[in-house]
C-alpha cells in the first residue's frame, strides 16, 4: 500500500471517529433539551437524518469543513445546564 493511500485511510478513519463522537454528543445533548422520551424521539430522528444526508460525501476536504461546522454548531447550541445523572453507586 502506498504512503498516499495509507495517509488517506488514516485521515478517513479519523474523520469517521470525529463524526461518531459529534453524533453521540449531539444525541446526548438533544436529550438534555427534550427530557421526555416522547419529545426526544422525533428530535433524535431529525438529527440522524441530518447526519445521514451527508453520508455519501467523498470529498475529504469538504468532509473536514462539514465536521468543523457541525462541531461549531453543536457548541453554539449545547444545553447550558445539561442533565447529569447520578451513578448507581452514588446512593450507597
Amino acid at each position: 500500500m502506498s504512503v498516499a493511500t495509507t495517509s488517506y485511510l488514516a485521515r478517513r478513519a479519523a474523520q469517521k471517529e470525529r463524526v461518531r463522537i459529534l453524533y453521540r454528543r449531539a444525541l446526548k445533548d438533544t436529550l438534555n433539551w427534550a427530557v421526555h422520551r416522547h419529545l426526544f424521539y422525533p428530535d433524535a430522528d431529525a438529527l440522524r437524518e441530518k447526519f445521514e444526508a451527508n453520508r455519501q460525501v467523498e470529498d475529504i476536504e469538504l468532509i473536514d469543513r462539514m465536521i468543523a461546522a457541525g462541531e461549531a454548531q453543536h457548541n453554539k447550541w449545547r444545553h447550558p445546564d445539561p442533565y447529569i445523572g447520578r451513578s448507581v453507586d452514588s446512593h450507597k
